[in-house]
C-alpha cells in the first residue's frame, strides 16, 4: 500500500509536469488563435471527463476489493455502464460538432471537435483499467499506467513539429489519442497474467442497478468536488473585472496543488478499507484510515501552509509583483484545496461500506449552497472574499464528513495526527515570518527555501514522535502494494 501511495503521488506530479510542458510549448509555437482553440477543446473535454474518469474507476475498485461479487461480472457490467456514458458524450462531440462551432462563433471548430470525440472513449477504457488494478490492490501498476501516459504524451511535441506544423490543434489531438491507445495496449497486456486473481465472489449478483448507481454516484461526488474548486473562477470572470480574473487564475494554479496530491490517498483508501470491512476487520480498516490521514496531515499539509503563508512571495516570484494583489486569495485557496482533498478521502472511506447516500446528499446540497455563496461574496466583496468563502465552505464539508465518519466507523484522528496539525500551525507562522524577512523574486531560490523549511519541519515532527525516519523510508522501499 505504501509503495503504491508513493507511485500515485509521482504519477500525479508527472501528469501536471507533462501538461505544463506541452502548454508551454504550444504557447510559443502555435498562433494565439490556434492556442485558443486548444483551450476551448480542453475545457469541454475536462467537463466531460468529470463524468467519465472517476465514477467507473472508484466503483470497480470498491466492488472488486470487497470480493463479494464475481470480478468478471463486475467488470463487464461496469464497463457497459461506462460505455453508455461514453457513447453519449461521443455523440455530443461528433454529431454535435457543428453546433459547437455555431455557439462559439467559429465554424472551424466543428472539425476539431470531431477528432476530439475519439478521446472520450479512449479515456473511458483507460480509467476502467486503473479501477481494475486498484480493486486488486495493484496500486503500483495503476500508478505506472498513470505515469506512463503523461510521459508518452510528451511525444505530442515532436509530432506537432515534424508532422503537423501547420495544424498544431490536430497534432495535439492525434498525439493525445495515440498516447492513450498505446497506454491502453500496455495496460491490457499487464492485466492478462492477473486475470485469475479476480475474485470468484460469494454467490451474490452484481446487478445492473448496482453497476449504474455505483458509477453515477461516484461521478456525482467528484463533479461536486471539482465544481466547488472551480466554480469560484467562473464567478470571478462573470462578476469582476477581467484583470481580477487573471490574478485569481494565477492564485488558483498554485492553490489546487495539494488537492491533486491528495487524490493519490483517495485512490488508495477506498479499495483497502473496502476489503478490510468486507472481511469483518473493522478495527484494521479504521487503523489503515488513521495511517493514511496521518500521512496526509503530516506530509501534504505542510506544503499547503507554506504556500498559504508565503503567497505574496510565491506569486511575485513566479509571475510578477503585480500578482501580489491575489496574495490573500491564494492564502485561503491553498487551505481550501487541502480541506476538499481531505473531504474526498473521508467520503471514499464512507463509500467503502457501499452506502453512498451521505455523499450523494452532500454533493447535491453543496453544489447549490456553495455556488450561491460564491456569487454573493463576489458582489459584496472581491477575489479575497470569494477565496475566503471557498475555504469556509470546504472546511465545513470536511468537518461534516469527519462527523459522519466518526458516527458510522469511529475516530480516525489519532493523537499523532493532532500533533501534526499543531506543528503545521507553527510552520505557517515560521514561513510567514521567513517570507516577510527574506522576500525574493527568484523562483528557484524560493523553491530552495521551501525545501529547507520542509526538511526542518520533517526533523521537528520526527523529534516530536509524529513520524520517524523508518516510517518515511518504508513509504519508499516497502515492496507491498
Amino acid at each position: 500500500m505504501n509503495r503504491g501511495l508513493v507511485f500515485n503521488l509521482i504519477s500525479n506530479v508527472a501528469f501536471f509536469v507533462a501538461g505544463y510542458a506541452i502548454h508551454y510549448f504550444l504557447g510559443g509555437f502555435a498562433s494565439p488563435a490556434d492556442y485558443g482553440v486548444v483551450g476551448t477543446i480542453i475545457t469541454v473535454l475536462d467537463f466531460e471527463y468529470l463524468f467519465v474518469s472517476n465514477g467507473a474507476r472508484q466503483s470497480l475498485a470498491r466492488s472488486i476489493a470487497s470480493r463479494h461479487y464475481d470480478g468478471r461480472q463486475v467488470i463487464v457490467r461496469t464497463l457497459m455502464v461506462q460505455f453508455a456514458v461514453v457513447a453519449l458524450f461521443f455523440l455530443i462531440d461528433f454529431a454535435g460538432a457543428p453546433l459547437f462551432g455555431v455557439m462559439l462563433g467559429d465554424d472551424a471548430l466543428a472539425r476539431y471537435f470531431r477528432y476530439a470525440a475519439f478521446l472520450v472513449p479512449a479515456n473511458g477504457l483507460y480509467v476502467v483499467m486503473l479501477g481494475i488494478n486498484d480493486g486488486l490492490q495493484r496500486f503500483g501498476r495503476s500508478a505506472f499506467l498513470a505515469t506512463f501516459y503523461p510521459m508518452i504524451k510528451l511525444g505530442t511535441i515532436p509530432l506537432i513539429i515534424l508532422v503537423f506544423p501547420d495544424d498544431p490543434v490536430i497534432g495535439l489531438e492525434v498525439g493525445y489519442c495515440s498516447a492513450m491507445i498505446v497506454t491502453i495496449a500496455v495496460g491490457l497486456a499487464m492485466l492478462v497474467p492477473v486475470w485469475r486473481m479476480l475474485p470468484a465472489g460469494e454467490g451474490r449478483d452484481f446487478t445492473w442497478r448496482a453497476a449504474a448507481h455505483g458509477t453515477l454516484s461516484f461521478s456525482l461526488f467528484f463533479i461536486m468536488a471539482s465544481l466547488v474548486l472551480s466554480a469560484d473562477t467562473l464567478v470571478v470572470k462573470a462578476e469582476l473585472p477581467s484583470q481580477m480574473a487573471g490574478y485569481y487564475t494565477g492564485a488558483m494554479n498554485f492553490g489546487k496543488t495539494t488537492y491533486y496530491l491528495l487524490q493519490a490517498f483517495a485512490v488508495i483508501i477506498l479499495p483497502v478499507v473496502s476489503r478490510l470491512i468486507a472481511q469483518g476487520e473493522r478495527d484494521a480498516a479504521i487503523g489503515k484510515a488513521r495511517e493514511l490521514l496521518l500521512l496526509a496531515f503530516a506530509l501534504i499539509l505542510p506544503m499547503t501552509v507554506t504556500i498559504s503563508a508565503t503567497s505574496a512571495t510565491l506569486l511575485s516570484a513566479f509571475y510578477s509583483p503585480q500578482y501580489t494583489i491575489a496574495a490573500s486569495a491564494l492564502s485561503f485557496l491553498a487551505l481550501s484545496s487541502f480541506f476538499m482533498g481531505v473531504t474526498v478521502m473521508l467520503n471514499m472511506l464512507l463509500n467503502a461500506e457501499r452506502d453512498a447516500r451521505f455523499s450523494d446528499w452532500l454533493s447535491l446540497i453543496s453544489l447549490i449552497v456553495v455556488v450561491t455563496a460564491f456569487i454573493l461574496s463576489a458582489r459584496w466583496g472581491g477575489i479575497t472574499a470569494i477565496a475566503a468563502t471557498s475555504m469556509t465552505c470546504t472546511f465545513l464539508l470536511m468537518t461534516i464528513s469527519f462527523a459522519e465518519v466518526r458516527l458510522r466507523l469511529g475516530d480516525v484522528m489519532s493523537r499523532r495526527t493532532w500533533t501534526a496539525i499543531g506543528c503545521n500551525a507553527a510552520l505557517w507562522a515560521v514561513a510567514y515570518g521567513v517570507g516577510r524577512l527574506m522576500p525574493t523574486n527568484n523562483f528557484l531560490m524560493l523553491m530552495c527555501l521551501y525545501a529547507l523549511m520542509y526538511a526542518a519541519y520533517l526533523a521537528v515532527i520526527a523529534r516530536a514522535g509524529v513520524i520517524d525516519i523508518r516510517m518515511i523510508r518504508t513509504l519508499v522501499t516497502n515492496r507491498k502494494e
